[in-house]
């Protein structure tokens, strides 16, 4: 295994971010699935599957994508226009329902 691979974790910690991701994708299959027999609200979906998209793409870009060890501009950066399409997302959701 090559150093730079060790030292971003080792493959034991790869395996527990895809379970981690799996888990995420199955309780938003879920949610979406049995909406209707479980009486899910459409405000309550929406922000459900949203928030579980973001956490999702929060921890492949921060990890896979190795953004935690950028510098901080580029961090910053990232975060500023994660913000603003999050803005933006929100105000289209909020026209709609």
């Amino acid at each position: 295994m090559s150093e730079s691979h060790e030292a971003h974790g080792g493959t034991k910690l790869y395996w527990i971010f895809c379970v981690i991701l799996c888990v995420i994708t199955f309780l938003e299959w879920l949610i979406f699935e049995q909406r209707e027999a479980w009486g899910v609200s459409k405000v309550v979906l929406v922000t459900s599957l949203s928030a579980f998209s973001l956490i999702k793409f929060v921890m492949v870009v921060g990890w896979y994508m190795h953004l935690k060890d950028d510098p901080k501009m580029i961090k910053n950066t990232f975060v500023l226009s994660l913000l603003l399409i999050i803005g933006i997302a929100a105000g289209l959701l909020a026209l709609m329902l």
